[in-house]
């Protein structure tokens, strides 16, 4: 099997990319010798490194946003792509970082059975879509779908047809539901399709996607790079596999007024 790990990275934030590289480097450090491939608009960036890239241009952002109308379009479009390279896909976001051996993850993903992050259930803004006669496949769209998170996506390249089916609607979600969920939404409707399940991935993966995490993982991100730059590629990998990005309980508490921690 060509068993894959994915992310991708675009746009102006060096948070995106440097926290990508920052996850592969301790996915290599978890498991050595995994095939990463990392679909990005700054491929220089990862050329040191001990992973493949998959160079996103300006013209295909274009063109996967739907002309600049929904930017997580980008995102869909690289899974599919991504996709056509293994038999076996586990894209993480780049705020996603093992923080050990993740490689069980594959025995997961087979023909019938996909993983993602979690169910986040229907969502209150489902209903807008009722009615709509917007279709993935051959699914019409109740509005009372469960939403799937696909922070963590593990997929077979037998899915890959459900993904394609799940790229066009998108817009429409986005457009009616003035939401930005609506590549997840329907990813995950496509998944659960014709026989076809989705689990939560269960795997030793941490994360910083709140605004409080975000804030005190970002300035460690570029600084673990600042730090080591010049350090042999082994040794980077060895020192971001002890690198921490979770907070203390003392690093929380000045956080303590934020509306979101």
């Amino acid at each position: 099997m060509n068993d894959v790990f994915g992310y991708i990275a675009y746009g102006d934030n060096e948070v995106y990319h440097f926290g990508a590289l920052l996850s592969a480097l301790k996915l290599l450090h978890n498991c050595p010798g995994a095939k990463i491939i990392i679909a990005t608009d700054r491929p220089e960036l990862f050329r040191r490194y001990p992973v493949e890239t998959m160079a996103i241009t300006a013209d295909q952002k274009e063109q996967m946003s739907f002309g600049r109308r929904y930017h997580f379009g980008i995102k869909a479009a690289c899974l599919i792509d991504l996709l056509k390279r293994a038999d076996r896909l586990l894209f993480m976001d780049t705020d996603m970082y093992p923080v050990g051996n993740i490689s069980r993850c594959f025995e997961a993903i087979t023909p019938r059975q996909s993983i993602m992050r979690l169910c986040e259930g229907p969502h209150a803004w489902c209903p807008r879509l009722e009615g709509k006669d917007v279709r993935i496949g051959d699914h019409v769209l109740t509005g009372h779908e469960p939403m799937w998170n696909s922070g963590v996506l593990g997929v077979h390249r037998d899915n890959l047809a459900a993904l394609i089916d799940a790229y066009p609607p998108m817009i429409a979600v986005h457009e009616i539901t003035k939401i930005d969920a609506a590549e997840q939404f329907c990813i995950g409707i496509a998944l659960s399709q014709d026989g076809r399940a989705i689990s939560s991935h269960r795997l030793p993966i941490r994360n910083y996607n709140t605004r409080g995490k975000k804030a005190f993982a970002s300035p460690r991100v570029l600084e673990f790079f600042k730090t080591h730059d010049d350090a042999p590629i082994a040794e980077q990998i060895r020192r971001a596999g002890r690198y921490r990005l979770w907070r203390t309980p003392l690093d929380a508490w000045p956080q303590r007024h934020r509306w979101s921690l």
